[in-house]
């Protein structure tokens, strides 16, 4: 079966320092027309960073979208033509401090696919030390240390209910599990 939707017009409906919009006009495969509306984004990486005594570094931040306090692991945008790796190695400087010996790309999230185009690029970091955090200076976010454990524990309990940080909390726990994160 001939799934792709081929594009035949596309209007700019938004451009803003996160995303850009466009509403497309579509062939579906069976020749109709259809409307989509789609969110641009250059992309992020996030990073879930391990400590030698099994400890994860998680960050806290308020999210406007959904009027509360968020914890999650540390992620961010990539910057127009930035390698998804330095973008790793440089948020987890600045939201945490830490710096890592070591990453390992250990997936890739299209977290809205309906309806976005970003992809998240998500990294293991090892062998870290404890430097000064550098945020945004319109971030207020500070980094906090959690068991493994506990971090599971807190997304079954609903605590934590950030895609990227369920996705690459529990898929790196897997990957601890099975012998599958070596570096």
């Amino acid at each position: 079966m001939n799934y792709y939707e081929k594009t035949i017009k596309s209007e700019r409906l938004y451009e803003g320092a996160i995303f850009d919009m466009e509403k497309l006009t579509v062939e579906l495969p069976n020749g109709k027309i259809a409307y989509r509306d789609v969110i641009r984004n250059p992309g992020a990486s996030v990073i879930v960073p391990l400590t030698d005594d099994g400890y994860v570094i998680m960050v806290k931040q308020f999210r406007k979208p959904i009027e509360a306090v968020s914890l999650e692991v540390p992620a961010g945008k990539m910057d127009p033509g930035e390698d998804p790796l330095q973008c790793a190695q440089r948020e987890l400087k600045e939201e945490t401090g830490y710096t890592a010996e070591k990453f390992k790309k250990i997936l890739t999230l299209h977290p809205a696919p309906a309806f976005a185009d970003e992809a998240l690029h998500v990294f293991v970091a090892k062998g870290l030390s404890k430097g000064e955090a550098s945020p945004d200076e319109d971030e207020f976010i500070h980094a906090f240390k959690y068991k493994l454990d506990d971090v599971i524990q807190l997304i079954q309990d609903g605590v934590i209910r950030d895609s990227k940080t369920i996705a690459s909390i529990l898929f790196t726990a897997r990957l601890l599990e099975t012998g599958g994160l070596d570096f």
